[in-house]
């Protein structure tokens, strides 16, 4: 038999496999199913996990006795200890956690009368300064050059230039 073959052949058989545990298959069913099973070592070892699956879902719906008093009061106990080791984990940490708020609350007092008093002097940015412009006794006394009109062509630049390097002269 082609490994092919016998894949589609467990795929045909797996469907069943759960009837087959529980009794629920007919006869002829259940006989060419077991006949497949002593052939096929993976349909079994599904079966095997399908039983181990069914006890442990079936023990989850069965009764169980009841525990009896020292069970309650055992467990009662040991949250009474639990209560009692958090209370003594908070006692030791109190005194830091009022120290810490004192600490943030003064903390956020500062930064807020630092923002307030960063606004209150901050330069409006509408009035900016302008510093005053000093000038030398000798840049004083300079006559402005005058100015012309810029040149619109080629000849109107080179007489410009012309007649700057004959008034330097």
């Amino acid at each position: 038999m082609t490994p092919g073959h016998k894949a589609q052949k467990c795929s045909k058989v797996e469907p069943f496999l759960d009837d087959y545990l529980r009794g629920e298959l007919p006869r002829a069913a259940a006989e060419r199913l077991a006949a497949h099973l002593e052939m096929c070592g993976g349909c079994r070892e599904t079966l095997d996990d399908l039983r181990i699956s069914a006890k442990l879902v079936g023990a989850t719906f069965e009764e169980t006795a009841d525990p009896g008093p020292g069970f309650a009061h055992l467990v009662m106990a040991r949250v009474n200890t639990a209560e009692r080791w958090l209370q003594g984990q908070r006692a030791f940490w109190r005194p830091f956690e009022a120290v810490a708020w004192r600490l943030a609350f003064t903390a956020a007092l500062a930064l807020a009368f630092l923002f307030a008093y960063g606004f209150r002097n901050a330069p409006v940015a509408n009035q900016t300064a302008t510093p005053p412009i000093l000038a030398s006794q000798s840049e004083a006394f300079v006559r402005p050059a005058s100015f012309s009109p810029a040149p619109s062509n080629g000849n109107e630049v080179l007489m410009a230039i012309a007649e700057r390097h004959h008034g330097q002269q």
